[in-house]
C-alpha cells in the first residue's frame, strides 16, 4: 500500500511538474514574440519618422510597415519604395494615391524595385501636375469661387483641399504621358466662361480627370474640350461627366456614326436643353440623335402649360457647333 502511495504521489508530481513547465513555456511564447516584433519594428523606425514628420499620418504608415513586415521587405527596402511618397509629402503634395499604391504592390507581392518605379512615374506626374494647377487655382476668380463653396475663413483650408483634388486629377492625366497643351486650354476655357462664377469645382476636377478618358482626345483632343465645357456650362454634376467618357463610347459602338457627329447631336442636346440623365441614356442606348425636336422625354416635369421644361434650372446655353 505504502508503495503504491508513494507511485501514485510521483504521478501527481510529474503531473503538476509538466503542467508548470508548459504553463511558463506558454508566458515565454506572449512575452517574447512582441519583443522581437518590437525588435522588428524599431528597424523600421528612422522611414516611420522622416514619413510622419514630412506630415504622413501616423497610423497610415504603421499600417504600410505591418505589411511590409508581413512580406520580409527589409527597412532598407521600404526606404526606397517610400522616398518619392515622403519626398512628395515634404513638398505639401497630396500622397495618398502612392501610399494606397504601395500598400497595394506590397500585397500583391511586387518587388520592391517595381513598386518604386511606379512611384517615382507618380511623383513626376504630380510635380507636372503643379506646374500647371498652382498658376491656374491662384487666380482670383478662382480663389473667389472657392471662397463662395467654403467662406472666407476656410479659405486657405479650402485651397488646399482643392489643389490636392486638382493635382490628383491631372496627375492621372500626365501618367498616359499626354501633353500639357491640351490641359491649359481645357483651363483656359473653363476661366473664360461662366462655370467659374456659377460652376462647381468637383465637377472641374472631374473634367480634368476624364479629360484624357474622352474617346475622341487622341485623334482631336480639341474636341474633347469643348464637349466636355459644354457639358460643364450646362450644369452636369461631377458623377455624370465622369460618365460621359462610357457614354460616347456607347453611342459610337451602337450606331457606328463618327465621334463628329455624335459630338454634333450632344452640341444640340445641350443647346435644346436637354438633361444630361436623357443624354446619357440616348448615348449608352446607341440614340445618337436624341429623338426628334422638341420631344418630351418621359418623366419630365412639366409646366404649367403642359411644355417639358428641359431646363432643369440650367444656364443658358451655347449654340450647338455646325
Amino acid at each position: 500500500m505504502e508503495k503504491l502511495l508513494n507511485n501514485a504521489k510521483r504521478a501527481g508530481f510529474c503531473r503538476t511538474l509538466i503542467c508548470t513547465v508548459a504553463a511558463l513555456a506558454v508566458v515565454l511564447v506572449l512575452f517574447i514574440t512582441p519583443l522581437h516584433a518590437r525588435g522588428l519594428s524599431g528597424d523600421f523606425e528612422p522611414v516611420i519618422k522622416r514619413a510622419i514628420d514630412a506630415g504622413i499620418d501616423a497610423g497610415r504608415i504603421e499600417r504600410l510597415v505591418d505589411r511590409a513586415q508581413s512580406r520580409e521587405v527589409s527597412p532598407d527596402q521600404l526606404q526606397h519604395i517610400l522616398n518619392p511618397v515622403i519626398s512628395l509629402a515634404e513638398m505639401d503634395f497630396p500622397y495618398h494615391l502612392m501610399m494606397h499604391k504601395a500598400a497595394e504592390g506590397l500585397a500583391k507581392q511586387v518587388p520592391a524595385p517595381g513598386i518604386r518605379f511606379v512611384l517615382d512615374q507618380m511623383q513626376t506626374s504630380m510635380v507636372r501636375s503643379a506646374a500647371v494647377i498652382d498658376p491656374w487655382i491662384g487666380r482670383q476668380e478662382v480663389q473667389h469661387l472657392i471662397e463662395a463653396g467654403r467662406g472666407a475663413r476656410a479659405s486657405d483650408a479650402a485651397s488646399k483641399h482643392y489643389r490636392d483634388m486638382f493635382l490628383e486629377s491631372t496627375s492621372h492625366f500626365f501618367q498616359k504621358d499626354a501633353d500639357d497643351v491640351i490641359l491649359r486650354e481645357f483651363l483656359n476655357e473653363v476661366s473664360s466662361t461662366v462655370i467659374l462664377k456659377n460652376g462647381d469645382l468637383a465637377s472641374i476636377a472631374a473634367g480634368l480627370q476624364v479629360l484624357f478618358e474622352m474617346p475622341m482626345t487622341q485623334d482631336n483632343p480639341g474636341l474633347s474640350v469643348r464637349l466636355l465645357i459644354g457639358a460643364m456650362n450646362a450644369g452636369f454634376t461631377a458623377s455624370e461627366i465622369r460618365k460621359l467618357p462610357d457614354a460616347l463610347r456607347s453611342a459610337h459602338i451602337h450606331s457606328h456614326l463618327p465621334m463628329e457627329k455624335i459630338a454634333g447631336s450632344m452640341d444640340q442636346q445641350l443647346y435644346d436643353n436637354v438633361p444630361a440623365v436623357h443624354i446619357m441614356e440616348n448615348f449608352f442606348q446607341g440614340n445618337v440623335g436624341g429623338g426628334p425636336p422638341g420631344l418630351s422625354m418621359p418623366g419630365l416635369d412639366t409646366d404649367g402649360d403642359g411644355h417639358a421644361d428641359h431646363g432643369r434650372g440650367r444656364r443658358p446655353p451655347a449654340p450647338p457647333v455646325p
